[in-house]
């Protein structure tokens, strides 16, 4: 559990020191709040492959105090205990990540969080960047629910359990899936291993940096061969897109766009 001080200095950074109460409008307001906040972000470990600790003091001194944001297993992690601390019922979840992958069965790593507030169920999370609904999701399944940038439905499988599904141009596909066996800290820290030091985990082969509003997303864009600069995206209404062309510029960027803090070794190579 988070101290008191902790708490403070958690909603501070959130922008909402008076979202104590436990309520569905403060339980929006903190996922909305968290997703512009704090970005997600590999850096931390990307460059160096160390496995920082999932520890609540840890991801609470690294998140909050040194701005360094975070993935799933982190930010989830961390915004699991601040709902627990304020009073909300929270169950975790291990999840398989389906989207953007061709594995019908893929491997179990997302961190997800179930909420129940009186007769509500909800699937909290603020743990997949660009992506990830602005508000927490309502637990029904079948329903179509618009959030920012795409809807999404939750929809009954037989052997995934309960599948999340994102709307594309070809049709709802699915995002995450999991079955409801609660989880526990101590479960992620296997595959947050995984995730951090094997030489085939799309977290040491990428470089992701996103944040999101209610009407904008930022993103950091990798180079590819037809685009051979790092690129930060701005997309709302329009899209503009920004080539980031030295270490320098992309640090202004993490510091002055995301809010984060972090040093010239901790940044991928710069293609000249």
């Amino acid at each position: 559990m988070l101290t008191e001080s902790m708490i403070s200095l958690y909603l501070e950074r959130l922008g909402c020191p008076d979202a104590r109460a436990v309520s569905g409008e403060n339980l929006f307001r903190l996922q909305a709040a968290h997703l512009e906040k704090i970005p997600y972000t590999n850096l931390s470990f990307y460059r160096n492959g160390v496995v920082n600790s999932l520890e609540t003091e840890a991801l609470f001194e690294r998140i909050i105090l040194k701005r360094k944001g975070g993935y799933c297993f982190e930010l989830n992690g961390l915004f699991g205990e601040l709902l627990r601390s304020l009073g909300y019922d929270v169950t975790e979840y291990f999840a398989r990540w389906h989207f953007g992958g061709t594995d019908a069965i893929p491997m179990r790593r997302h961190r997800v969080l179930k909420v129940v507030l009186g007769d509500d169920v909800y699937l909290a999370d603020t743990g997949i960047g660009s992506p990830c609904p602005a508000t927490p999701l309502l637990f029904q399944h079948g329903i179509i629910q618009a959030k920012n940038y795409r809807s999404y439905r939750i929809v009954k499988d037989p052997l995934l359990g309960n599948v999340v599904q994102a709307e594309t141009p070809e049709g709802f596909l699915p995002y995450f899936s999991f079955t409801e066996d609660p989880h526990f800290p101590q479960d992620y820290i296997y595959v947050h291993a995984y995730c951090v030091q094997q030489p085939d985990s799309v977290f040491r082969n990428k470089v992701f940096v996103h944040k999101i509003t209610a009407d904008t997303d930022w993103l950091l864009l990798n180079p590819t061969p037809e685009s051979p600069d790092f690129m930060l995206r701005i997309k709302n209404e329009s899209e503009v897109l920004q080539p980031i062309r030295s270490k320098d510029e992309m640090l202004a960027i993490l510091n002055k766009v995301f809010s984060l803090d972090f040093n010239a070794e901790d940044l991928p190579e710069i293609p000249r």
